[in-house]
């Protein structure tokens, strides 16, 4: 009997210990790799949707503004408010506060009580804000800077462009 111990084949308690030790190392590896690059993707997807909101913003805005009446300024030449049909008369463009006084949501442009892009554009649960917006006129000529961001993180995506108003102010 002790000859069929001897002559038997396998593996000692210390080499299936190693065994293990090294699948949980490449284990843990391939884990760690995987969450790299899931997180990868998400920023990378992220960026993409805050550069085609700030484009979709921008052509909104211009083909707005191509077309606006009596623009008014204040000293400093920033836009104050414009005629436009589009938003019915007298237009004011703003960045709803989230407040129940404002009665607009966080982050997102509005014209008058109007949104200029529909809230899904903003992302699911309004993951996409607009940080900063401004427009000069001079000359007939409105100068726009945008900046979109992640509501809660730190990517952005700028918009800077000038569009020609095309008409004239009737009398």
């Amino acid at each position: 009997m002790t000859r069929k111990w001897k002559d038997s084949r396998g593996l000692t308690l210390v080499e299936m210990l190693c065994a293990v030790a090294i699948l949980v190392l490449l284990g843990l590896l391939i884990n760690t790799g995987l969450q790299l690059a899931v997180h990868s993707y998400q920023d990378v997807t992220a960026q993409e949707e805050l550069e085609l909101l700030a484009a979709s913003l921008s052509n909104a805005l211009a083909d707005d503004l191509r077309y606006a009446q009596f623009p008014e300024t204040n000293t400093g030449g920033s836009l104050q408010k414009y005629q436009s049909e589009r938003y019915n008369g007298d237009t004011v463009l703003s960045i709803g506060k989230g407040d129940e006084n404002d009665g607009k949501d966080k982050g997102q442009l509005y014209a008058n009580t109007y949104r200029v892009l529909p809230s899904g554009a903003y992302g699911s649960g309004g993951a996409y804000v607009v940080d900063r917006f401004e427009i000069t006129y001079a000359d007939g000529l409105f100068t726009v800077d945008l900046t979109v961001k992640q509501a809660a993180g730190d990517l952005s995506a700028k918009a800077h462009f000038n569009v020609r108003r095309l008409s004239p102010d009737a009398e």
